[in-house]
């Protein structure tokens, strides 16, 4: 037995009859690689697979190379390392079962397994099936002898005609597996002469349209088909960045337009409306803003793989709803673009947005409306200088208003009275007999205790009066109507000792 180690060599030439790009995605699903990185493969010439095989194995892999449109050659392993390269056949299966296969039932592609991904069906219960159709459509039927023949040549006929009903019938194909790599061709077994499978690729164009933009995204979704997977890679869609939940809308994509419908124009505005209120922290605000521009940057980096994704699932779930593949005309139906689904979508978005704002403004005015059993007590007034009004010209204050206005003047007046008379008190005791408190004025005392005009001013921006009275003095503020020696006066009075 040969246990030589050969090496399989693409030299970066195409078979005659298939297009690069082809190739190229074919080799993209047998290897199960980029198309980006296969681009270089095949601009450098020369390139080694990195992996080493059997004699049968080598060539299997070059016969299979070949049929999807690419060159190669086997040579030996030497004892001198080789420059390895980095493409390598997927570690799950062997060098002769790599690449993909189709089903016999629906046609769908797909990597080698015991039953199809979409339809389901069994290859080896379905192989017994059509091998059995076969058995009895090559059995031949008895027919009734002919009325006049000579005995001999009926009991000829006799035998022949038994020997042939226990003869078992001839097998095609005796032996072979429908994974058996000499038998390619068992797939196409069950269609009409004439007839070419479609390839997931062909429905995928077809279900994008032939516009320029989905000619476009079709090819990116060939480069992102992996065998059953799908590769993700990003790349800018303009139409996405003016609103994604628009062009998801104009796609037929209704799932993913429901979630970046809230991700896009219900939290952002959510967000909004509450920051712009005056007691909620404005950080909302902001944090709606960077929603809005993020989901303009995230979306469309991968709104093309979303597509492509979307466009293999709806395409797989109407293969098993066929019994073979679905239509080409139902297929292009549930894709391509829709203008009225833009126009329901605009509609949503501004139904979405004025509903979102009026039920926040609701929500915050009942809950301004209910006040908490803990609220904290309103803030105080800000403290204003004598003779400057506290309400704003030309409006006049409420109830409420004034009442607490005047409180605080009371207040400011008799702490003004207080503080005054402290310090007239320490002048008292500092001067002694020179002073007589019987012959001073206000004027006196300010200009002696050097005191600005508005400490000598009431909360009512009246001025203060100064009266002696037997043995003290007595500080008197007029009060809120301005004159003296009424109920509303405000006093304070203090003996002295001498």
């Amino acid at each position: 037995m040969d246990n030589s180690r050969y090496r399989v060599v693409l030299t970066g030439e195409l078979v005659s009859g298939f297009s690069r790009e082809a190739v190229i995605a074919s080799m993209a699903r047998l290897f199960e690689t980029s198309a980006g990185k296969l681009v270089d493969i095949f601009d450098s010439g020369d390139y080694a697979i990195d992996e080493e095989f059997l004699a049968g194995e080598a060539n299997d892999l070059q016969q299979r190379l070949e049929k999807i449109g690419v060159y190669s050659r086997v040579e030996g392993v030497s004892q001198a390392p080789a420059a390895a390269g980095n493409l390598r056949l997927p570690k799950q299966l062997d060098p002769n079962a790599a690449g993909l296969m189709h089903c016999p039932a629906c046609g769908h592609a797909q990597l080698v397994a015991r039953s199809c991904d979409e339809c389901g069906v069994v290859f080896a219960d379905y192989n017994r099936r059509m091998r059995a159709e076969r058995e009895a459509a090559a059995t031949p039927v008895a027919r009734p002898a002919p009325p006049s023949r000579p005995s001999a040549a009926r009991g000829d006929a006799r035998q022949s005609s038994s020997s042939d009903l226990r003869r078992p019938p001839v097998d095609p194909r005796p032996g072979q597996d429908i994974h058996a790599r000499k038998d390619d061709g068992w797939h196409d077994n069950w269609v009409d002469d004439g007839d070419e499978l479609p390839t997931e690729q062909y429905h995928v164009n077809l279900f994008m349209g032939q516009a320029p933009g989905s000619v476009r995204l079709a090819g990116a979704c060939q480069r992102m088909m992996l065998g059953r997977r799908t590769h993700l890679g990003f790349s800018w869609v303009g139409g996405a960045f003016l609103s994604p939940f628009l062009w998801a809308m104009y796609r037929k994509m209704w799932a993913w337009g429901t979630l970046i419908f809230v991700a896009e124009i219900v939290l952002p505005v959510l967000l909004i409306s509450l920051g712009l209120k005056a007691d909620i922290s404005d950080k909302l605000l902001y944090l709606g803003l960077a929603g809005i521009v993020l989901n303009r940057l995230f979306w469309p980096l991968i709104a093309k793989y979303l597509y492509c994704r979307h466009a293999r699932s709806t395409i797989a779930s109407m293969h098993r709803a066929s019994p073979t593949y679905a239509s080409d005309i139902d297929i292009a139906t549930a894709g391509g673009t829709s203008r009225t689904s833009v126009f329901v979508g605009v509609v949503l978005a501004i139904v979405a947005s004025l509903l979102t704002w009026n039920v926040v403004d609701t929500v915050h005015a009942r809950m301004l409306r209910a006040a908490p059993v803990f609220a904290e007590p309103p803030a105080a007034p800000a403290w204003t200088q004598p003779g400057k009004s506290t309400t704003t010209p030309g409006l006049a204050p409420s109830g409420n208003q004034a009442s607490m206005s005047n409180e605080n003047k009371w207040v400011m007046t008799r702490n003004k009275l207080r503080v005054l008379g402290q310090r007239l008190n320490a002048w008292f005791g500092s001067a002694g007999k020179e002073v007589d408190p019987a012959r001073l004025s206000m004027a006196d005392i300010g200009q002696s205790l050097l005191l600005d005009f508005d400490a000598t001013l009431d909360g009512w921006g009246k001025q203060i009066t100064y009266r002696h009275e037997g043995k003290g003095y007595v500080l008197i503020s007029a009060g809120p109507d301005g004159q003296f020696d009424t109920t509303d006066d405000v006093k304070y009075r203090r003996s002295l000792s001498r």
